[in-house]
């Protein structure tokens, strides 16, 4: 029996979904890796890559909130941003609890927008990959090709949205 042609384009989106999903977990990781290397999730890392945001975002409120309560607490902070980062990326991949994963990617490069936005970085870089974060974790992108299809298995409409 011939597949129609909706059904066809249907699976092909699904799939693209989930490869962008993968895509953006692999970013993830690759980041993670490279900040693991630099020593950024240590105490005296995080402190000086995260200073210079402080001095040079645009966003003054931001600025004083990172001055005065994040970096006072780096030696907290970037361990904590070590797993955040780390487990963003791996859920991505392999598509588990994908919304939240997806929802805290979203976050995650916001967060770097407002950051970065006192420097040369292109500002589009961090809505690109935002939005494509957030459209992995609405589509419930693990669903296809992910673990979270085994869970959907098990239990198709969870309370929470969480995969």
């Amino acid at each position: 029996m011939a597949t129609s042609l909706p059904d066809a384009r249907e699976r092909r989106a699904y799939v693209a979904l989930a490869c962008l999903r993968v895509l953006m977990g692999a970013i993830f990781l690759a980041v993670w890796g490279d900040n693991l290397a630099k020593g950024l999730y240590s105490g005296s890392g995080w402190h000086g890559f995260v200073a210079h945001y402080a001095e040079t975002t645009k966003v003054s409120a931001y600025g004083a909130f990172l001055r005065h309560v994040m970096l006072p607490h780096a030696s907290l902070v970037a361990p904590g941003q070590l797993v955040v980062e780390l487990l963003v990326g791996l859920c991505l991949v392999l598509g588990l609890f994908t919304p939240v994963a997806g929802l805290l990617g979203g976050l995650f490069q916001l967060n770097l927008l407002v950051a970065t936005s006192g420097t040369t970085d292109w500002p589009g870089t961090y809505i690109a990959l935002a939005a494509i974060c957030l459209v992995v974790a609405v589509s419930q992108s693990g669903r296809t090709l992910g673990l979270d299809a085994r869970l959907a298995r098990r239990r198709p409409r969870p309370r929470l949205p969480v995969y």
